[in-house]
């Protein structure tokens, strides 16, 4: 029998989809970490192996029990500025303009001073005055910029990314796990700010950088450098004993892409987004289009095989723990076996919002009969006297 042992992959569960990008510069955005980065937080070792010869490293168990567990997943956001203003004017983007933006952009996550904001050389900004002085700074070194030929009048002088965690996370450990990814993300390359922010349900850091760097390449974050930052920002809270995670959505089973922040805010208030107000009508136009029912889509057959890739990941995951000796690691299979059972959900929101259409109707279906021609409201069969006693309604 043959002593070779292969490592179990994760690939389909672990990895956002998409095309390896050619690395350009790291200060445009496209990261590299030099070795692969360990995102359990533990030494590479051999798990129990079975009849396959398959292992699984410590590191990848650790990441097993984090996600069926449901560990918190962290938030990374990049803000993009506004098109357009509160009149709905379309803003042009100039000097002037991103001037404007980026000092109340400053004023915002100081709170107009009252907040502290540590800049990238580890200097503390107290008070509306130090703002303003980093305000006069960063604007001159734009104009410097933009007189090296490293920025035009259409370059975005800051990059504002949003970091947070659930109310229940230590603040100071996401701020300081925060600094730490700063460092070794941008640090030496970019001037960046932070603040750290803990008037809300989640504790959150508004992180904002200087888009063109000391080498006057522009930052430029793509899909995968988001996941990259996610990643990096939940080893860096793990070093610091809080429990985060930074899985892809579809390694968790979720199916929709969470709403963005205007959008998510208004849906709080109780208002219809316009966007909502559009797929809404998309959705009725099309099942109108083809006889009541809802047209199937290319991605919906994507979502449908990633799914069964993802489950048949799990699953072959959850068979090589349960040959091995350890008794812990059999319990984490038969928990990853039950986690692969409960990913069968692959509603789209097109068919959320149909599905939501129906049971409504359903619901108004069911309603007895109230007849509201006089008196109080009440079913029918109690309104109307019997026959023969009472008095006979006019007619």
């Amino acid at each position: 029998m043959s002593d070779f042992k292969s490592e179990f992959g994760f690939q389909d569960c672990w990895t956002q989809p998409g095309r390896p990008r050619t690395v350009r510069s790291p200060a445009a955005g496209y990261f590299t970490t030099g070795k692969k980065s360990d995102l359990g937080g533990a030494e590479k070792t051999e798990a129990g192996t079975g009849s396959r010869g398959t292992t699984i490293s410590a590191a990848d168990k650790a990441r097993l029990s984090r996600v069926v567990n449901k560990a918190p997943e962290v938030m990374v956001k990049v803000s993009r500025p506004a098109k357009t203003d509160k009149n709905g004017n379309t803003i042009t983007v100039n000097r002037r303009t991103e001037g404007a933006r980026v000092s109340a952009h400053i004023d915002y996550i100081s709170r107009n001073g009252q907040l502290d904001v540590e800049t990238s050389d580890g200097v503390i900004l107290t008070g509306k005055e130090a703002t303003a002085g980093l305000y006069r700074d960063w604007m001159q070194r734009h104009d410097d910029d933009r007189a090296n030929g490293d920025a035009t009048d259409r370059t975005r002088i800051t990059t504002s990314i949003f970091f947070s965690m659930p109310g229940n996370t230590n603040a100071t450990a996401v701020k300081d796990a925060v600094r730490d990814l700063a460092q070794q993300e941008f640090g030496g390359r970019h001037d960046y700010v932070m603040a750290l922010h803990t008037d809300t349900k989640h504790p959150h850091v508004h992180f904002t950088v200087r888009t063109v760097g000391h080498d006057g390449v522009k930052l430029n974050l793509r899909k995968a450098d988001l996941q990259h930052l996610r990643d990096t920002f939940a080893e860096k809270l793990r070093k610091r004993g809080v429990e985060a995670e930074s899985t892809p959505r579809h390694a968790r089973g979720v199916t929709r892409q969470g709403a963005r922040t205007p959008v998510y805010k208004m849906r709080q208030r109780g208002i219809t987004p316009y966007v909502d107000k559009a797929k809404q009508r998309e959705v009725k136009r099309d099942m109108q289009d083809n006889g009541g029912r809802l047209p199937s889509q290319p991605w919906d057959g994507a979502i449908v095989e990633r799914r069964n890739r993802v489950m048949r990941t799990y699953s072959a995951a959850a068979a090589v723990l349960a040959e091995s000796h350890d008794p812990g690691d059999r319990a984490l299979g038969w928990a990853v076996a039950a986690f692969s059972g409960r990913l069968t959900d692959v509603a789209t929101e097109r068919a959320t919002m149909v599905l939501s259409a129906s049971v409504a109707r359903s619901e108004v279906q069911r309603q007895p009969f109230v007849d509201r021609s006089q008196g109080k409201d009440r079913p029918d069969d109690e309104k109307r006297p019997e026959r023969g006693r009472g008095p006979s309604r006019e007619r």
